[in-house]
């Protein structure tokens, strides 16, 4: 007896018909799932960019990707103050500065960036987090409200004409990448049991509109499988709201057989065995044998550069350089 079918329904994630390799570039936007992918890749070796921070709905990460395929350039009036702090309505809070002048030409010059890397990027993996926007009484609608007043906004949900809409203008000028869409798994408890399942629902029927209408977009299933094969709350962290660090893990694996072949796998293996060298904690710094041990990563850092093209091992290698004698 498969006793594993008695505790969990499997969720069946299919290989994808294009595979990632560390040869891409590959860049991401959206929700804090997004964030725990890109943190996954980054460690893994892989080159990527994450922008803006993270953005919930979808209307202002498919806006920040037209920004960023047309070079529109943010302003003044796109840059909001509060605790003299200056913020910007299409950013995270992780943006900020106290000169509204130099934050404007901050967040310009990355945008410049932005569309040099979109150009070298083969896929862009999209986290949408929720239906619901804040719409600005003066502004317009806002990817973030940066603590401001609840008085200053009106909330309401996005239909589904709308996103269709801003979306259907984006993916036109993305024919030549691959898109990968994935629904957050975070449920917005503030929105309310029913009018979450409500928001979430809308953003499946969005991708899957988007999926009829486009051959380069591909759905990940991450919020089927935290709400289906990790339906246990011992797999969210204590606000019962958030994946734990095990369950990010375990969908990090159902990814990684998606969308990685055996050769790209096989890197993996050699960056997990070089992390693993840079954590040891030696008993002798100065000993022969971990002076011997230094260098040999060095050398595992030197051959895994020639596989992680697009990753910079400067950190690590100056790390231990540090640490070695001579």
């Amino acid at each position: 007896m498969n006793y594993s079918n008695l505790f969990r329904k499997e969720v069946f994630v299919k290989p994808s018909t294009f595979k990632l390799s560390h040869k891409d570039k590959i860049l991401l936007l959206g929700s804090c799932f997004t964030a725990n992918i890109s943190s996954f890749l980054n460690n893994f070796g892989f080159g990527i960019s994450y922008p803006f921070g993270t953005i919930y709905n979808p209307i202002t990460i498919g806006n920040n990707l037209q920004r960023i395929l047309r070079k529109n350039h943010f302003n003044e009036t796109d840059v909001v103050e509060n605790n003299d702090r200056f913020y910007s309505w299409n950013h995270s809070s992780n943006y900020s500065a106290d000169n509204k002048k130099e934050f404007v030409r901050s967040i310009n010059d990355e945008m410049t960036s932005l569309n040099s890397t979109l150009k070298e990027s083969s896929t862009i993996i999209i986290t949408l987090g929720t239906s619901f926007v804040y719409e600005h009484i003066n502004y317009g609608l806002v990817g973030n409200c940066h603590k401001l007043p609840s008085r200053d906004f009106i909330k309401r949900m996005l239909s589904l004409e709308e996103m269709l809409h801003c979306w259907t203008d984006v993916l036109s000028s993305l024919e030549n990448k691959n898109i990968i869409f994935t629904v957050s798994p975070v449920r917005h408890w503030s929105d309310g049991a029913i009018d979450n399942t409500r928001s979430k629902s809308q953003l499946h029927l969005l991708i899957s509109k988007l999926e009829a209408e486009f051959d380069n977009i591909a759905y990940f299933p991450s919020y089927e499988l935290m709400m289906d094969e990790l339906r246990d709350y011992r797999f969210y962290e204590k606000d019962m709201l958030h994946p734990s660090y095990q369950a990010v893990e375990f969908i990090w694996d159902k990814f990684v057989n998606c969308y990685f072949n055996t050769s790209t796998k096989a890197v993996l293996a050699e960056v997990t065995a070089i992390r693993k060298s840079l954590s040891h904690k030696p008993f002798n710094p100065k000993s022969k044998n971990h002076q011997q041990f230094l260098k040999k990563c060095l050398q595992q850092i030197k051959n895994i550069q020639k596989k992680t093209p697009h990753y910079y091992w400067d950190k690590e290698s100056s790390t231990i350089k540090d640490q070695l004698d001579d």
